[in-house]
């Protein structure tokens, strides 16, 4: 009957003990990192958003809507930034990065204070297919109008799947080589274990001359001693049996 090495079951618990942890792992460092980078992204577009409001309530002043524009477009350039608005004091919308064909989703300019919050507001653009928080920021407190920046949630996604990529890379690294080193140390392991089982089959074969000797330091070499212990038992024991046969004849 064939049975599995005793090294590649230590490796295979190796193996599934790390596909355990690392499965574990992956999970903690997604809901982390989501946490984090969720909360990021909100304070960036925060960020965004205060700037513009700095540097467009000149321009809100003097209607300059090329101003306001380029304002706007400038802003875009951000990778994770997926659309910027600039309202007036009524909520009409002074520059958008659109082209004037503002998605009817961000229509919506009702209940200001409420959008104002901490709370940002998860909105999904149907034609874009993209899912952002909504942020808003007063300008001038209010009285000149309000910015608008859509981060996108998507921008969260890739910046996961870009950690994970690295964490099962680093847990994929780390198994290979606690592999190679169960495999090392059970060979090492293993090699005294096939020896004395050898010298047991030999010596129930009645092969005693040679003596059992493992230099181990640690239980192996204690069950050496003991098999070597056997060794001298049998052999004395089969010497005084073939003495008592002799004297009988």
């Amino acid at each position: 009957m064939k049975f599995l090495s005793l090294k590649w079951k230590i490796s295979g618990v190796l193996i599934l003990s790390n596909m355990l942890m690392g499965l574990l792992l992956v999970i903690v460092v997604n809901r982390t990192v989501s946490t984090s980078i969720g909360k990021e992204l909100i304070e960036r577009g925060r960020t965004i958003a205060i700037n513009l409001a700095q540097y467009s309530a000149e321009q809100i002043l003097e209607e300059d809507v090329v101003g306001l524009r380029q304002l706007v477009t400038g802003a875009l350039n951000f990778e994770s930034v997926e659309y910027i608005l600039i309202h007036g004091s009524e909520g009409n919308i002074l520059a958008d990065t659109f082209n004037g064909q503002v998605p009817p989703e961000l229509s919506d300019t009702l209940n200001i204070e409420k959008k104002l919050s901490d709370k940002s507001e998860v909105i999904y653009l149907k034609e874009q297919a993209a899912e952002c928080y909504d942020i808003w920021v007063p300008v001038q407190e209010g009285y000149l109008g309000y910015i608008r920046v859509g981060m996108k949630k998507d921008y969260i996604v890739k910046s996961v799947r870009n950690t994970t990529v690295i964490v099962v890379s680093a847990i994929l690294g780390i198994t290979l080589i606690g592999i190679i080193i169960v495999l090392l140390l059970a060979t090492r392991i293993i090699k005294p274990i096939l020896y004395l089982t050898r010298r047991a089959d030999e010596i129930s074969q009645g092969k005693l001359e040679e003596k059992v000797i493992v230099n181990t330091n640690d239980e192996i070499q204690s069950l050496g001693q003991a098999l070597e212990r056997l060794r001298e038992s049998v052999k004395i024991a089969l010497d005084r049996l073939k003495k008592h046969q002799t004297l009988r004849i």
